[in-house]
């Protein structure tokens, strides 16, 4: 819908205000009334109209001084001012068109004058109007960074400034306009950008970005951003599509995101490396990584045999067959010797070109490789190893590849040495339990050595408990510590004197009271060991009674350790089952019978019933 003409009619007369109302209010314009000329100079100021009807005579301002004011407010110095006055005299008219008056029309008004004068008047002023506009608009186009272009519905280019020259490497603008834009778009990109175009027409999507890619020559596609609007272009509909290049923001990003892609491969080997101290499955991790991540067909590990100075194959993924893992490669007499001597990387872009000496033809040949990458594995300031990388095509890597390719030798080593570290540490220890296994050994016989009437009963009672513990379930890392309660189960008695100890005949009350401390006297001396606190159990607690008639706790039922509860009947039944000075070992019958018996009193029943199950 077209705009109406704003037209501010200043008179001091209300009668005059009336009369140009009647005359102009059915032409279609917006009329605005001032009765004063400083109220008209606000009114101006405020709305800029199209159009002053300004009325010479007034009491406060006149309508010189008015048309002086306006001229002098660059906001309203190219406003059409009509003055309206009944003065003839040709001062009069001077001193108006010295005030910067455009046109004059005398009291009483002749009604076609009136309207003929002030369409034409507003027509010119429309029309100058767009001129300027069209200028700016021109000047805005032609110095803007970023193409610009406008579009007939047919798509055709009516105007291109000289950014989209440069963009599109035209050497003149009849290269473009004229043209259909579709000529300098990827064939791939056509249905997309027309459906586009369709919307802006249709007037939407308003300021929506399409990215696609535009050709400067045939073979030269490159990335473009455009962003378009619907307008008039000689009164014809038209679309105005501003185009960026965003190769070097699409670079950015895709290295960004490479950054990114591998900072989450660093992590991952990192996440491997700290959750797992397989190496086997480490390695697999990182050579996975490695040639997914680096788009390499395969990689391998080689390691250094000192004594020899051969490479042994360690671990691979990628080879389709199975010769990559009998390579033993001389380092004296082979190119990736200089990665070991020297501790640098090495790159052969060709393998079948045939110069230098990598040895594994046969390799190439199976794998059909072309490209060779190689890094030096070092731990502690010694070669390992190598990292090495096989492409079946020709293969360029810049540097931040290669400064990548050696991050991830890096992690490999890192690998390598936690594995070596945790190898060595495993190997420490298995060394001191065996230390302290050999301890508690020398423990029993020095146990065994003064009290000859038990000699041999500790060896027994402990591979018997080992025996019910595994039948009743109990997993391998409680045995270890089942095994060392139950070597250990008397170390109390170190603590009793020889005089009761040794006693050949019955302990007094008093003699028996020291007697049955030696369960706290093993605690006291056993939970001093840190890793002897898990094998406590046996030697504070197998002299406790499931019917809470035992010592040193008096504890009842479930309340006795699981492996107390164990021992306490394998103890009783080699106690009853061997010779001892003051008595014969009993029958295996009766032995069986009184275990039966003190079931749910002495024993837990169910481990009663599962010791009578087994053939002892």
């Amino acid at each position: 819908m077209e705009e109406k003409n704003t037209i501010l009619i200043v008179d001091d007369e209300k009668f005059g205000r009336e009369v140009l109302k009647s005359l102009l209010e059915s032409q279609g314009y917006q009329l605005v009334f001032a009765c004063s000329g400083h109220e008209a100079l606000e009114k101006a100021s405020r709305i800029r109209p199209d159009l002053i009807l300004l009325d010479v005579v007034m009491p406060d301002l006149d309508g010189f001084e008015v048309c002086k004011r306006l001229r002098r407010d660059p906001l309203l110095a190219e406003v059409p001012i009509i003055m309206i006055t009944g003065l003839e005299d040709r001062e009069s008219r001077l001193q108006g068109i010295e005030a910067g008056a455009d046109e004059f029309i005398s009291k009483p008004f002749d009604e076609y004058e009136l309207q003929t004068r002030i369409k034409n008047i507003t027509n010119l002023n429309r029309y100058r109007r767009l001129l300027i506009e069209r200028s700016k608009f021109k000047k805005i186009v032609e110095l803007s960074p970023t193409g610009i272009a406008i579009i007939e519905a047919d798509e055709t280019i009516q105007l291109a400034n000289p950014a989209l020259m440069k963009l599109l490497e035209a050497a003149n603008n009849n290269q473009i306009v004229g043209v259909k834009i579709s000529h300098f778009i990827d064939q791939g990109n056509h249905n997309r950008f027309r459906r586009y175009l369709e919307k802006v027409f249709a007037g939407q999507p308003e300021n929506t970005v399409l990215e696609l890619n535009m050709l400067r020559k045939p073979d030269e596609p490159f990335p473009v951003e455009m962003i378009g609007g619907h307008l008039k272009w000689n009164e014809s509909p038209a679309a105005q599509i501003i185009i960026s290049d965003i190769t070097e923001r699409k670079r950015a990003k895709e290295k960004i995101q490479q950054q990114l892609h591998r900072l989450t491969v660093l992590h991952n080997i990192d996440f491997a490396i700290s959750s797992s101290l397989n190496l086997k499955v480490i390695i697999n991790i990182l050579l996975e990584q490695i040639t997914s991540q680096l788009n390499i067909d395969a990689a391998s590990i080689l390691m250094l045999d000192q004594d020899l100075q051969v490479l042994e194959y360690s671990a691979g993924h990628g080879f389709h067959d199975d010769i990559i893992t009998q390579s033993q490669v001389n380092i004296e007499f082979d190119d990736i010797g200089t990665v070991i001597f020297e501790g640098d990387p090495l790159y052969i872009p060709d393998l079948t070109a045939g110069s230098g000496s990598f040895t594994r033809r046969d390799l190439v040949a199976t794998e059909q490789f072309i490209s060779y990458f190689a890094v030096p594995l070092i731990v502690r300031a010694r070669v390992k190893g190598i990292l090495e990388l096989f492409h079946r095509s020709p293969f360029q890597s810049d540097a931040e590849w290669i400064t990548f390719l050696e991050t991830l030798g890096g992690q490999v080593t890192i690998a390598l040495e936690n594995a070596e570290l945790f190898s060595n540490l495993e190997k420490s220890h298995e060394e001191l339990i065996q230390a302290y296994d050999v301890t508690l050994e020398g423990w029993v016989r020095a146990l065994d050595l003064r009290d000859k009437e038990t000699e041999g009963h500790t060896q027994r009672v402990t591979k018997m408990t080992l025996r019910l513990a595994r039948e009743m379930g109990m997993a391998d890392d409680e045995l270890v510590h089942i095994q060392r309660g139950a070597l250990l189960h008397d170390i109390g008695k170190i603590g009793i004197s020889d005089s009761i100890l040794l006693k050949p005949g019955p302990l007094t009350d008093q003699e028996r009271e020291i007697m049955e401390k030696h369960p706290t006297y093993a605690y006291e001396m056993l939970s001093a060991i840190t890793y002897l606190r898990p094998a406590l159990d046996i030697p504070y607690y197998h002299h406790e009674k499931y019917d809470g008639t035992g010592y040193p706790m008096g504890l009842k039922g479930k309340q006795i350790p699981l492996s107390a509860r164990i021992f306490a009947l394998i103890d009783v039944w080699d106690a009853l089952s061997s010779d001892r000075p003051y008595r014969k070992k009993w029958p295996r019958e009766k032995v069986l019978a009184y275990i039966k018996s003190m079931s749910k009193q002495h024993f837990d029943p169910e481990i009663v019933d599962i010791f009578l199950s087994l053939a002892w």
